[in-house]
């Protein structure tokens, strides 16, 4: 321990040698005032920090407070919002304790429906869930063995689950799709077993055989699909759940003298997967089930339940959320506090009844956002000062979830320095996501509550050492050595007139960062925290569009191929007609989901006609293997599934992957609404019972996919007065959609398909030549539409292309690979984090100044008036055609705009009065209830009003 407390002297010198840390002449006011002292030391700790290459870009922001006296100590943007990550879990901790006393437990019944004789109950069993969070195989034994000491030995009827005390839905607010299969992001239900996941154990087996894989509690509840192998080395294996299915996928090798191999895995529905965990525990104990005996949902009969479950005390469920990984006791608390107060037990009432105690109880600003209650979602935004002023108001109920330094989850950081054993810390480690908030008591006794939350994270072990150096200085405090006084702030030409600007009343709770760039002089006019990294949104295109620019030219052309598999004769095609797709995002059906002059499904047809093609000796096939398997993007939402901007991305796909309706109120009151679907397909199945409301009656119409199917539900109701409207829906398995089209169309147009089974997947055979090929508009002009319409699914489609053309695999993983490979030849500087083509995925992170050089990098590239063209106009066209109309900015600022919940973008080119060309980059992450985009106009308006020859004009 004292060699560990002599490398942080040697780091404190080193660093103090290098910027400051060590005593040296300060301002009188300064070095007489501890507090002083000590927010200059944090700040040259931060400074210092993000000077380092492995630390460049991080968003960092602190708070100190006193807990003797509520002072605040230092600060460092203190009201800016941030992503929380998991310490978001302290609010529902403080909540729960507020709301109901430590001894509060929470309670789950069984009941029985119809007589027993002779140890037979003539009926159903029903669990109703009471969301207990903890509920165990262990618990559900003694259940099963209580209820055979009542008598019964057979049921004839059901295993009913009741879990109405909360909503159906089963992920948290923008949670991503491709973590659901791991524990943290386990499903929520208010009937919980074994935190809704399974043990899965995989044990070698023979040599070039299969391993054994073993699936509990109820294993018959899934379907393994084991395509690993045992090998004489290497472990490589993978465990994997299918989205929206209980089918786990195992691949990879286990090597034959390894050890079994444990993994824990979620499942799709808790409700029904807890009901067969009791079937099959009531089994064991010698509870029998009629064959015909099912589970499924069910209610609970009225009146007490025949056996109780009662969950820990809340004090010790709270007490859990400290060593749990998982994020389903918060998310379960979140509901109980909804149906505690008298709500529907969902994470929209929850989050309301959240917001409402950390107003109420503990005086937080609006900019309080969350969005679950584990600090799971990315959408959530908070600051320091809420996490402080919840240390100040809830000590004791989220105290329980603090660490010791040196101890537990902070047993190598801090320890032989002197925070340790007198900090108590909730550290945050997620990717791109870090801090450090809790208590800790300096060296004259002092209580003091902090909060450090970085962004924008590149290493962990960075944010880290940083985040230890401050808490070691906080419990310094007051033995604070001076500190070098901090450079004054750069001044920049544009300063006076963008700095009143993005320091208006409203947005201190935005990180607004920007930087703007004479592309004429190379001069910088304007940067603010420019080399910070922040969550671009749709700006992310302007990275996509230039690599495909860069890497396929702007005359490429997209294909889609129809390719005959046998021979062609008399009218009659022998064998299966198989669609391949390459990626084009162009195809479409003719009408109005049809938004460039791509290839459509009837040209196709008509095509074939005209070659006099009559008959097809087989079935309509598709090939989607141009592109990995893979639907959607790394981090994408799996709550937008249902929204037409994040559509499924296949090779293979039609009319950007989606369906549309468009949709009316009745003529008359209380008649159904009407509504028509394009293109009318088998492909997908709609229940519709929507309604028409009275006149000015509220309209409470919806569309939803059920997950995993093309099952398409309409209801709500229409009021009598509304003028229609439409939306577009995706479908499940795009390429299948496409062929399913066009076998519907050859029928339509009188070409007969021998083969009447539903379009199969068939991969094209190597070297087999096409019967015809069809192309999409060039790049240009697809890029154009991608821009200017800021199109997710053209993004993806071209992201994947890139990685087929130059890598010879068409997946997100390679496309970003080509996309990476020319930010570098360009030398764009810093870290930087990509993981999609669109921007949907909240992983991404770049910095204005990174946008800017990218920008910069083009005005001298051979395709620049291509990709200049690609860009919306103010007030003319694309997101922009409704914005800074009638303003200097109109006809002249061109940008890609982004917007995510909480983040709002612009980046561009823009002529200031004198003509020279600016090129800019605003990026916005984190709350205000002001306009993000009215700023950002302001802003592009001064920007075109800029004249070096005298006062710039400012509308």
């Amino acid at each position: 321990m004292w060699s560990q407390w002599r490398w942080w002297c040697s780091l404190w010198v080193i660093v103090g040698l290098t910027v400051g840390l060590v005593p040296v002449s300060m301002t009188t006011e300064a070095a007489d005032d501890p507090d002083k002292r000590l927010e200059q030391r944090l700040l040259t700790i931060v400074r210092g920090m993000e000077e380092q290459p492995r630390a460049a870009g991080m968003s960092v922001a602190f708070n100190v407070v006193s807990l003797k006296d509520r002072r605040v100590m230092a600060s460092y943007h203190p009201k800016k919002t941030l992503v929380p990550g998991s310490v978001a879990r302290l609010w529902t901790a403080g909540a729960s304790l507020h709301t109901w006393p430590g001894t509060h437990r929470f309670s789950s019944g069984l009941y029985t429906r119809g007589k027993v004789k002779r140890g037979d109950l003539q009926g159903d069993v029903i669990i109703k869930g009471g969301g207990d969070p903890t509920l165990d195989v262990a618990e559900v034994d003694k259940l099963a063995r209580d209820l055979k000491e009542r008598g019964i030995r057979r049921v004839e009827g059901d295993l009913l689950v009741d879990d109405t005390r909360f909503d159906p839905t089963r992920l948290g607010i923008s949670w991503m799709w491709d973590q659901e299969s791991y524990p943290a992001s386990a499903p929520i239900g208010a009937l919980a077993v074994h935190g809704n996941t399974v043990d899965v154990t995989v044990k070698p087996g023979h040599l070039g055989g299969k391993p054994g894989v073993r699936v509990s509690p109820a294993s018959q509840n899934f379907q393994v699909i084991n395509q690993a192998s045992t090998s004489v080395v290497g472990e490589s294996l993978a465990v994997s759940r299918t989205r929206a299915k209980n089918e786990l996928v195992v691949t990879g090798k286990i090597s034959k003298m390894h050890p079994p191999i444990h993994r824990r895995r979620t499942v799709n529905d808790p409700s029904l997967f807890a009901g067969k965990v009791f079937q099959e525990r009531m089994e064991r104990v010698g509870i029998h089930f009629a064959s015909s005996s099912q589970v499924k949902r069910g209610s609970a009969p009225k009146g007490n339940p025949l056996l109780v479950h009662q969950s820990p005390s809340i004090k010790k469920i709270v007490s859990r959320m400290k060593s749990e990984k998982h994020s389903l006791i918060g998310e379960m608390l979140l509901r109980q506090l909804a149906v505690e107060a008298g709500e529907v037990g969902s994470d929209t009432e929850g989050i309301d009844v959240l917001s409402q105690y950390a107003k109420e109880q503990v005086g937080v600003e609006d900019t309080f956002q969350p969005k679950d209650g584990s600090g799971l979602s990315r959408m959530s935004v908070m600051s320091p000062r809420q996490l402080t002023s919840l240390m100040q108001k809830a000590q004791k109920p989220v105290t329980p979830l603090l660490t010791t330094a040196g101890r537990g989850v902070l047993k190598d950081r801090m320890d032989g320095t002197p925070a340790e054993g007198r900090l108590q810390a909730y550290p945050v480690d997620g990717s791109g996501i870090s801090g450090l908030t809790g208590i800790v008591q300096n060296r004259q006794g002092e209580k003091v509550a902090f909060s450090v939350m970085v962004n924008g994270v590149n290493q962990q072990s960075v944010a880290d050492d940083m985040e230890d150096q401050i808490g070691a200085t906080l419990a310094s405090y007051p033995n604070i050595p001076a500190s070098k006084p901090l450079p004054k702030k750069r001044t920049y030409p544009l300063s006076g007139i963008l700095d009143p600007l993005v320091e208006s009343e409203g947005y201190e709770g935005l990180q607004t960062n920007m930087v703007v760039r004479s592309l004429d002089t190379g001069e910088e006019m304007y940067a603010r925290s420019g080399t910070t990294h922040l969550t671009p949104a749709s700006n992310t295109k302007l990275l996509t569009s230039t690599a495909a620019f860069d890497a396929l030219g702007e005359d490429y052309r997209f294909r889609t191929e129809l390719v005959a598999e046998g021979d062609v004769g008399n009218g009659t095609l022998n064998g299966d007609l198989i669609l391949k797709g390459y990626g084009d995002p162009t195809l479409a059906t003719e009408g109005s989901l049809r938004v460039q002059e791509g290839p459509t499904i009837e040209g196709m047809v008509k095509d074939l006609k005209e070659k006099g093609i009559s008959r097809i000796e087989g079935n309509v096939a598709v090939d989607s293997t141009a592109f990995s398997d893979e639907v959607y993007g790394k981090g994408w939402a799996s709550d937008n599934e249902n929204e037409y901007y994040q559509p499924q991305i296949t090779a293979l796909s039609l009319n950007r992957g989606t369906v549309r309706f468009d949709y009316l109120p009745g003529e008359k009151e209380g008649e159904p609404a009407r509504w028509t679907v394009t293109p009318k397909t088998k492909s997908i199945q709609v229940e519709a019972n929507v309604t028409t409301g009275a006149a000015g009656s509220k309209n409470t119409f919806k569309i939803e996919r059920e997950r995993g199917t093309n099952h398409i539900r309409l209801s709500g109701s229409l009021p009598l007065d509304f003028k229609g409207d439409y939306t577009r829906v995706p479908v499940e398995n795009p390429h299948l959609y496409a062929g399913t089209i066009l076998k519907e169309t050859l029928t339509q147009e009188g070409i007969k398909v021998i083969d009447s089974s539903p379009v199969v997947e068939k991969q094209v055979p190597q070297g087999k030549k096409a019967f015809a090929v069809y192309q999409s508009p060039p790049l240009s002009e697809v890029a154009r539409y991608l821009n200017k319409a800021s199109d997710n699914f053209y993004a993806e489609m071209i992201l994947k292309t890139l990685g087929s053309e130059k890598r010879g695999r068409g997946s997100a993983a390679t496309g970003l690979a080509v996309v990476k490979s020319y930010l570098r030849r360009i030398h764009l500087p810093g870290n930087k984090r990509i993981e999609d083509g669109s921007g949907l995925t909240r992983y991404n992170f770049v910095s204005p100044e990174q946008l800017v050089s990218l920008l910069a990098v083009q005005k001298k590239a051979t395709y620049f008036d291509a990709f200049y063209q690609t860009l919306p106009v103010a007030g003319k066209d694309g997101s922009l055609a409704n914005r800074m109309k009638n303003t200097l900015a109109a006809n002249n600022l061109r940008g890609k705009t982004g917007s995510l919940t909480h983040v709002s973008t612009l980046a561009g080119y823009v002529r200031t009065k004198d003509n020279e060309w600016l090129a800019y980059s605003i990026m916005m992450n984190g709350y205000t209830a002001k306009s993000e985009t009215s700023l950002q106009d302001k802003i592009g308006v001064a920007l075109a009003g800029y004249s070096r020859k005298g006062k710039a004009h400012i509308q």
